[in-house]
Parts: C-alpha cells; structure tokens; sequence
C-alpha cells in the first residue's frame, strides 16, 4: 500500500525528483502513461533494482501512486503512474540550481527529440495537413520576453482543456483517439557568434 500522505513543499519535491537523472526521467515516463519498473528500465536502458528505488523515491513523495499489480514468473510487477502532471511555476524553478533546471529540461527535450524522430520514420508526422511545426527567431525587450512566457502559459492550460474535452466525446462515441504530441518551447539564444551563419533567421 501507499504511504501515507504527508505534507512537502514544491520547492523540496522539485529537488528530490532532479536530485537524480533517473529519478526524473522515470517521472517524465509516469506522467505519459502507466508503467512499470521494469518498463521503465528498458525504455532508458538502466538496472531494474536502479530504477525501482527511484520509483519508490517518488512514490514516497506522493508524487506517483501504484495502480496495479501483476503476477509475472513468480513475482509481482508493479505499476505506478504520476498523480498529477508537473507544472513548475516561475518562482519554483527560480528555487532550484541551473544544474537541477537542466536536468529536466534536458530530458524532456531529448524525449521531444526522439518523439519527431519516430513519427517521421513511421511517415506519419506530415500526413496531415493540419499539423503544425512553427520557428520564430526574435529579438525583445524584459516586457516581451514576460509576454512570451504568458503565451505559452496560455497554450499549456488550452492544451488540458482541449484535452479534457476530447476525453469526454471518446467517451461517448467510443473513438480510440489520435495519439499526438503538443509541445511548445520560448526560451533565451546566446549572442550571436562573429562569422556565424545569418540565413537560419528565414527559418519558420
């Protein structure tokens, strides 16, 4: 059974989940879908007992719940899923280290990475018309970098209700749903370098 609940603050739940690359690559993997230990150690190629103490790591901290239990050659294999989906808010993150923000955003971008990768092999990524794939390189000012982030704050929480709403109509017709990837990234470029190639500014 799960422990009982107990109260952590944000600030020390964001750090006990980067305090190890596992840790939060297990919890990306549990925030998708229902998973295993040992669905998770083959996915990221780590040691199964590796994995499963970081598991339980976050099953402690509440952050995951275990959902099922089956009888596999004489054990029983667990399965958790993430209780709710991480969201950090500016002042959260502002609370962890560079190296910890990394951590995640690493990841995830890897996750992003592998995700258009496979639906380009498969040949499935632009065989919609209304798909989207957008580039917009720009230079703002302190204003419009905090309008930036809004935006896209804004798309986070349409995202869910989009979502939810789909739910409920496949609910109802029995519609299997459209696997899909909705990902949206604003972040700060470097200074451009001396020399540096000009023409990826007529990207989009």
């Amino acid at each position: 059974m799960p422990p009982a609940k107990t109260q952590v603050s944000m600030e020390t739940t964001l750090a006990a989940i980067v305090a190890h690359p596992t840790r939060a690559r297990a919890f990306t993997i549990l925030t998708e879908r229902t998973a295993s230990p040992v669905e998770i150690a083959q996915e990221i190629g780590k040691d199964v007992g590796h994995v499963g103490y970081h598991v339980r790591k976050l099953l402690q901290l509440n952050l995951v719940e275990l959902v099922d239990e089956r009888p596999v050659r004489g054990a029983v294999e667990h399965f958790y899923r993430a209780i709710e989906r991480p969201f950090v808010s500016e002042e959260e993150f502002a609370a962890l280290s560079v190296s910890e923000r990394e951590i995640f955003t690493r990841y995830i971008m890897q996750r992003l990475v592998a995700d258009v990768a496979r639906s380009m092999d498969e040949n499935v990524f632009a065989a919609r018309t209304n798909h989207a794939i957008l580039r917009t390189p720009m230079l703002v000012d302190d204003d419009g970098f905090e309008e930036m982030c809004e935006l896209h704050i804004e798309m986070y929480e349409r995202t869910l209700d989009i979502q939810a709403r789909s739910a409920e109509r496949m609910t109802g017709s029995g519609e299997e749903g459209i696997p899909a990837i909705s990902a949206s990234v604003f972040f700060e470029l470097p200074e451009r370098r001396y020399g540096e190639d000009k023409s990826e500014d007529k990207d989009s």
